[in-house]
C-alpha cells in the first residue's frame, strides 16, 4: 500500500579528558542487539488476531476530539476516560469547557493536565443584503454562513478568499477555538482514573501553554501566559496535597528545563525592553536562585541538561553576527565551544548521552534547517538530514530521531515507499521520517497534514520535547495526530505505527494530540 487517500478513512572536538570532562559521564551505553526490519517497500498489515496477541508497551494519553483526555493503549483498546464532562463550543451553545496538554509524571503514575473554559464571542462581522460583491476571507477562528432573504440558511461558504458577487446576507461568526477564555486551571489525575481529579491551579487571568514534571515526579512547573499582555511567568508546585504554587520569573518568554536531579532547573527569560536574556539557576527545594553571567541576547529557546546532569547546551555571541554553541557545566560555566553558526538554534541531547543533534534556523519567516548530530566527545559532526527539519524526537535509547520537515502536496516523488495521508487542502504538510543517528540512514515514514495542536508543538518542539515523547518506551513505536478530508470538512486522527515502517499504521482514534507514557 502506498497512497492512504480514502482507504485511509477506512482501515486505517578533541576528547573530554584534555579538558578536564568525564568522557565517561558522557558516553554511550553499549549497543543493543540490532532489529531486524523490513526493506521499506514490504510492510505486513494490521491483523486482529495479532492485535489480540501483541505486547503492550505503555500506554498513549490523548486529546480527544470531544475535549476530554482518554488513556489508552496502543491499539486503541482498554480506554480510561480521564475526563468526563469536556465539550467544545458547538451552535446553540454559549460556553464550553475543555482538556488540553495531558502531560506524564516521569514514573507514569500521574497526568497532568490543563483545563479551559471558554466563552463564545459575539460575531464579528455582518454583511448587509445584496451589495455588488463582497471579499469573504475565512480565518481560522471563523466560520461563514450564508443566509437568504427568508432567513433560511445556507450551505456554509467554502475556506479560502473568494469575491462573492451579489451575495445574500451573510454572517461571520467566531467558531469553537475563537472563544473568549473565562479561566484556566492545571489538574493531577491519577493515570488508571481511580481517584478523582485534584485541581492545583486556577486562573482567569491567564492561559496555560505548558507544563512540565520534575524529573522525580515531586513538582511540576508551568507556563501562565497573561491574557491581557500578552507576557508569560513560569510557576512551581509541590505536588503533595496543599502546595500552593509560586512564581520564579517572569518576562517577553521564559524556557527552562529540570536538571535530572529533580532539585534544580535552569530558565531562560527574555525581557520585552530589549535587554538581554537572562540565565539563572533555581533550586526549588531550598529556593534559591542563582544567575548565570550573560551580556546579550541568546541565539535559542530552551537550554538543556544533559541526561546525568553534569553539563548543559546554552549559546555566546561569537561577534559579527555568529553564535557559539557551548557546553558549560551545570552550573552556567562555559567549558569549551562546539560549534558556530548564524541564526537562531534548536538542539537537544541523546538521552543516551555524549550525542547532541540541532536544526540552525537562518530564517525565522521559514523556520527548520539541515538537522545534525554532534559527538560532544570527538567534536564530529554529521549532517544526517538536509531537508528543512522543524521538528525531531530522539527515540529513548538514543538509536533513532523521528524528524519532521516541511513539505508540501507537490514534494510527494512517484516512488515514494511511505504512506500519503495528504488531503485535498491547501493546508501545511510535514514529512515523518526516523533517521539512525549513526549513519544517516533513513526511513520516510508518512507525509501528512498536522493537526492544528501538533503544528503548535512543532513550533516550540525543543521546549516540548523535554517534558512530552511520541515514542514508545521500548523505541519501537510512534504516534501522532493528523488532519485528513476535503473542503466539506476534516478530521482529525490518531495513527500509531512501527518506527521502522514495517508494519502497516493503525488510526487507534479522533484527537489532536497524543502523547506515550515515558515508561
Amino acid at each position: 500500500m502506498k497512497r492512504a487517500s480514502n482507504h485511509f478513512l477506512l482501515v486505517t572536538t578533541a576528547i573530554l579528558a584534555a579538558v578536564g570532562l568525564s568522557a565517561c559521564s558522557l558516553s554511550i551505553p553499549a549497543q543493543q542487539k540490532p532489529r531486524v526490519e523490513l526493506p521499506q517497500e514490504f510492510r505486513l498489515p494490521q491483523n486482529d488476531l495479532v492485535k489480540t496477541f501483541e505486547r503492550r508497551v505503555g500506554r498513549i494519553a490523548v486529546v480527544a476530539e470531544d475535549g476530554n483526555i482518554l488513556v489508552m493503549d496502543q491499539t486503541g483498546g482498554d480506554v480510561v476516560r480521564i475526563t468526563r464532562d469536556g465539550n467544545r463550543l458547538t451552535p446553540g451553545r454559549n460556553e464550553a469547557l475543555f482538556y488540553s496538554l495531558p502531560v506524564w509524571s516521569p514514573d507514569a503514575k500521574q497526568i497532568a493536565l490543563v483545563e479551559l473554559t471558554a466563552r463564545r464571542t459575539p460575531a464579528n462581522a455582518l454583511i448587509e443584503l445584496n451589495p455588488e460583491a463582497v471579499v469573504i476571507q475565512r480565518g481560522p477562528n471563523s466560520v461563514v454562513i450564508e443566509q437568504t432573504e427568508e432567513g433560511q440558511t445556507m450551505q456554509p461558504v467554502e475556506p479560502g478568499m473568494h469575491i462573492e458577487r451579489r451575495p445574500q446576507r451573510v454572517i461571520i461568526q467566531r467558531s469553537a477555538e475563537g472563544g473568549e477564555l473565562v479561566s484556566s486551571a492545571v489538574y493531577l489525575a491519577s493515570a488508571d482514573g481511580k481517584r478523582p481529579l485534584r485541581e492545583v491551579f486556577l486562573s482567569k487571568t491567564h492561559d496555560i501553554p505548558y507544563l512540565d514534571w520534575s524529573p522525580d515526579s515531586s513538582h511540576i512547573a508551568f507556563l501562565a501566559q497573561s491574557i491581557e499582555d500578552q507576557t508569560y511567568e513560569v510557576n512551581v508546585i509541590a505536588t503533595q496535597d496543599g502546595a500552593r504554587p509560586r512564581k520564579l520569573f517572569e518576562g517577553e518568554s521564559v524556557f527552562w528545563n529540570w536538571n535530572p536531579d529533580g532539585k534544580t532547573l535552569v530558565a531562560k527569560v527574555s525581557a520585552s525592553n530589549g535587554a538581554p536574556d537572562r540565565l539563572t539557576l533555581v533550586d526549588v527545594v531550598n529556593d534559591q536562585t542563582t544567575r548565570i553571567s550573560n551580556k546579550e541576547r541568546l541565539a535559542f529557546q530552551s537550554p538543556h541538561f544533559s541526561p546525568d546532569g553534569g553539563y548543559m547546551l546554552i549559546t555566546e555571541s561569537a561577534g559579527s553576527g555568529r553564535h557559539k554553541l557551548v557546553l558549560a557545566d551545570r552550573m552556567g560555566k562555559p567549558v569549551r565551544t562546539l560549534t558556530e553558526f548564524e541564526g537562531r538554534i534548536s538542539f537537544a541531547w541523546s538521552p543516551a548521552g555524549a550525542k547532541v543533534a540541532y536544526v540552525v534556523h537562518a530564517d525565522e519567516r521559514e523556520p527548520g534547517g539541515p538537522l545534525t548530530v554532534l559527538d560532544v566527545n570527538t567534536g564530529i559532526k554529521k549532517v544526517i538530514s538536509n531537508k528543512p527539519v522543524v521538528a525531531f524526537f530522539w527515540s529513548p535509547d538514543g538509536q533513532r530521531i523521528a524528524s519532521f520537515s516541511s513539505a508540501s502536496a507537490t514534494d510527494i516523488p512517484p516512488d515514494f515507499k511511505g504512506f500519503d495521508f495528504t488531503p485535498p487542502l491547501d493546508v501545511p504538510y510535514m514529512l515523518l521520517e526516523t533517521i539512525n543517528p549513526e549513519d544517516g540512514s533513513a526511513r520516510g515514514l508518512f507525509y501528512f497534514a498536522p493537526t492544528t495542536a501538533f503544528q503548535r508543538l512543532a513550533a516550540e518542539f525543543d521546549r516540548y520535547s523535554r517534558s512530552v515523547t511520541i515514542w514508545s518506551p521500548d523505541s519501537r513505536k510512534l504516534v501522532f495526530t493528523l488532519t485528513y478530508g476535503n473542503a466539506n470538512g476534516t478530521r482529525d486522527y490518531i495513527l500509531e505505527t512501527e518506527a521502522s515502517g514495517s508494519i502497516n499504521p493503525r488510526v487507534i482514534g479522533n484527537g489532536s494530540l497524543a502523547f506515550w507514557s515515558p515508561k
